[in-house]
């Protein structure tokens, strides 16, 4: 499949000159991730704990959350901590119990069964806490959206603390206090913290209180090994990795590395992965999905359990329960993905809805993505649930799915979600309602030109502009993630040099390029299905980076796309 390939508009000359020290390259890629003073570059290359965390109490409520739960210590109030059962919400419950737990309060956890009770608070859920006699709710990565929910729990005579991320409902919860860095009038100054990260942040206040009995270095050390679950957070829900963000995941990462927690410890074993190379990809391909496995088959209890376990021999049973979990949920995702694509539907569809009863509601998500991956359209799975339809969407730019659910929500039972990515429960009989809806407005907003598969490209170099310097250069980048990807460049009429299929299935092209005296290999994965030969004359797409061999380093090309230009 050839992509349409998206190159970022250049930077205007002023700003390239603005940065003489730097070369223009870099300054473009700077461009393009926003950063355009010299205040955001040094914080982007230079990121510095200790300047650029903001402080907690920049929070509206922070003050307000931080007083009623040293009060429930005070008065021994039973604390339950309200978490979600992805990643992000597993970690966040868990930085916030550890806190808790430490600072002398009466703390439990609930989860949520994602089949059985679904995303948020459910009433259920507030009359179950309430029968143990807690006084308060501390919401993880959710709760904003539950009016209903925190005005029972108020009228059980429990205060509701909600720390989230997720998009914002028209009218907010009359919550005791709200931690959301979204929310209208909000005075914190970063406003992309992931799940995890706004828990951080009130575990960071209860730190930094003046009535936390602990000495400055216990602050320190147990506001540092917190890190590692920040850092997870962060990556496994995909939000952008520049300012506060990239600083929390790059001393995360470091904290990772030598993570004391015996679950993380454990899971990093199972997953056969190097600790002293814990990167965003680890995250996203090895640990991120073993936590949400704990969810998506079963319960998330299992993940925090295994994160919340100091016995090194039971750590290493959960671990080994929940990666076998992982590898059910594979297994079944692939089942489920294949019974999809066989369905009756129309695939040139502006938006594609799969339906089948039997499907289990922990993967719709997991499919809805890599359906909308195949197809390079917004994509809807929805199965039965306890009599009702529960539905998991995946959007493409452009089309804020839950922004089309806020418009209907009278016809639905509960939602949330992202402007790409969204959760629903719905009646069998509006189901069909809301399909129509969702396919309407995705008409709407999306042209046949969205629909076509395109890639994003930071800028077009000669080839000539390959060197060491700016490969090193690139490494100041990293760690990659949204709104800092891998930058991507564009070269055009280079001559295949060499070429050959490598791979036990002969999927990649090992390639040899030249143009104007310089020959640079390439690898390119899962595109031997483009016909080349020697001599042809090609457009690619590609990153740049380092392969290391038997002790020898060279710049290689890994190739995105192939656009093949002229066949001799």
């Amino acid at each position: 499949m050839q992509y349409i390939w998206n190159i970022s508009d250049s930077a205007p000359k002023e700003t390239i000159e603005e940065f003489p020290e730097l070369d223009p390259i870099v300054v473009q890629l700077l461009y393009n991730r926003g950063l355009k003073t010299q205040e955001k570059i040094d914080e982007f290359f230079n990121s510095d704990y200790s300047q650029d965390i903001h402080d907690p109490y920049l929070f509206k409520g922070m003050s307000q959350a931080v007083a009623r739960l040293y009060q429930a210590i005070k008065n021994r109030e039973l604390v339950t901590v309200y978490g979600d059962y992805d990643a992000d919400g597993v970690c966040a419950a868990t930085i916030l119990n550890i806190v808790l737990t430490k600072l002398g309060a009466k703390v439990n956890a609930y989860l949520p069964h994602r089949e059985r009770e679904g995303y948020g608070l459910n009433s259920k859920a507030v009359e179950e806490i309430a029968g143990t006699g807690a006084k308060v709710i501390v919401t993880c990565d959710c709760g904003i959206s539950n009016i209903e929910e925190i005005a029972l729990a108020r009228a059980k005579g429990i205060d509701v603390i909600i720390t989230d991320h997720h998009s914002l409902p028209e009218r907010l919860p009359e919550a005791y206090a709200i931690i959301h860095p979204q929310v209208p009038g909000e005075t914190y100054p970063f406003k992309f913290l992931a799940g995890g990260g706004v828990a951080f942040k009130l575990a960071q206040a209860l730190l930094l209180s003046p009535e936390c009995v602990m000495t400055m270095s216990e602050k320190e050390g147990q506001e540092k090994w917190l890190l590692d679950l920040v850092s997870i957070s962060t990556v496994a829900d995909i939000v952008p990795l520049l300012g506060e963000n990239r600083t929390l995941l790059k001393y995360g990462l470091i904290v990772l590395k030598k993570t004391r927690n015996k679950g993380l410890q454990q899971m990093i074993d199972q997953a056969g992965l190097d600790p002293d190379k814990m990167d965003p990809r680890a995250i996203s391909f090895s640990i991120a999905p073993r936590i949400n496995a704990a969810g998506r088959m079963d319960h998330a209890n299992l993940a925090y359990y295994l994160l919340r376990e100091e016995d090194e021999v039971k750590a290493a049973q959960l671990a080994r329960d929940l990666n076998q979990s992982n590898i059910d949920r594979q297994n079944l995702t692939e089942t489920v993905i294949k019974e999809a694509q066989a369905l009756a539907i129309d695939f040139t569809d502006s938006l594609l809805a799969f339906y089948k009863p039997s499907w289990p509601a922990g993967l719709t998500g997991l499919v809805a993505s890599r359906l909308m991956k195949i197809y390079n359209r917004p994509c809807l799975i929805l199965t039965d649930n306890n009599g009702n339809i529960v539905a998991s969407g995946r959007s493409l730019k452009g089309f804020n799915v839950t922004k089309v659910l806020q418009e209907s929500k009278d016809l639905l039972i509960k939602f949330g979600g992202h402007p790409q990515a969204c959760g629903f429960s719905v009646t069998k009989e509006n189901m069909p309602i809301i399909i129509n809806k969702l396919k309407e407005a995705a008409r709407a907003y999306l042209n046949q030109d969205d629909l076509r598969p395109t890639m994003d490209a930071d800028l077009e170099i000669d080839f000539s502009s390959i060197s060491w310097e700016l490969v090193d250069a690139l490494e100041q980048f990293k760690p990659f993630g949204m709104a800092n990807e891998e930058p991507v460049f564009v070269s055009r009429g280079l001559k295949v040099a060499g070429a050959r299929k490598v791979g036990s299935d002969g999927k990649h092209w090992k390639l040899d390029l030249n143009k104007d005296s310089k020959t640079f290999g390439a690898i390119a994965f899962n595109l031997a299905g483009t016909d080349l030969k020697l001599d042809d004359i090609i457009d690619i797409a590609y990153n740049l980076s380092i392969n290391e061999w038997n002790g020898n380093r060279e710049i290689q090309i890994k190739i995105k796309d192939i656009h093949p230009v002229r066949n001799p």
